[in-house]
């Protein structure tokens, strides 16, 4: 039996979109995401470095902001764009130091890399007829594990668990990715759903993204 989508599954994947469903609504709701969050990446590549460490524990904030006013109809679309907008200030910065290292081919080809991964994972997730729900609890044990990989990183270092952090971040989120994704098939059509989904498949990329950079410039950090 071949892997393939049919034309059949292919076609009901993106009838959501244009019906307007879940789908659609997520799709809707991460363009935007990323139009904020690139407005924010404009304005914090001038931004000096040491404001990224606030600004982190603000996306933190946000996040679970996020997931706690989920039902709350406006309130949870303005916490939502306003972390992809902070999300973007702490990328700038960032993107800065590859660009003012000579590396700034690095953050094109990691841009291009990403959205073909995109595109390509997401068209799986959503004509393949699994159901990746179950994965859940083992991927949440392995971030876990990749938290304490990068943090451990960041006092020891090394080409060798640089590499392995670097590699598994990319294959980690790339997996996180297809399961967001594949839970618009199946999860509840309401709004509350679609900006937690939203929130959770916006992450996946921009992680992927950075994953993606680090390989491409060896593994440093």
């Amino acid at each position: 039996m071949s892997s393939f989508p049919t034309p059949d599954a292919r076609e009901g994947a993106f009838a959501g979109v244009l019906s307007g469903g879940l789908l659609g609504k997520v799709f809707g709701l991460l363009a935007f995401s990323i139009a904020f969050a690139a407005v924010g990446g404009a304005v914090g590549y001038r931004m000096p470095p040491g404001l990224i460490l606030p600004l982190f524990l603000a996306e933190l904030g946000l996040i679970f902001a996020v997931n706690a006013f989920r039902e709350r109809e406006g309130l949870n679309l303005l916490l939502l764009y306003a972390f992809s907008f902070v999300s973007g200030l702490t990328i700038g910065p960032l993107i800065a130091s590859y660009v003012s290292a000579g590396a700034g081919a690095v953050v094109l080809q990691a841009v291009a890399i990403t959205g073909v991964m995109t595109v390509g994972l997401s068209g799986y997730a959503l004509t393949t007829k699994r159901n990746f729900e179950g994965l859940r609890p083992y991927l949440f044990i392995a971030l876990l594990g990749l938290i304490v990989a990068s943090i451990v990183n960041i006092f020891v270092g090394g080409t060798i668990l640089n590499t392995v952090v670097s590699w598994g971040g990319a294959f980690l989120f790339s997996v996180l990715l297809i399961v967001d994704v594949n839970r618009t098939k199946y999860a509840t059509d309401t709004m509350g759903n679609a900006v937690v989904i939203t929130l959770g498949i916006y992450l996946d990329i921009v992680n992927l993204f950075l994953f993606v950079m680090r390989i491409l410039n060896g593994g440093r950090r």
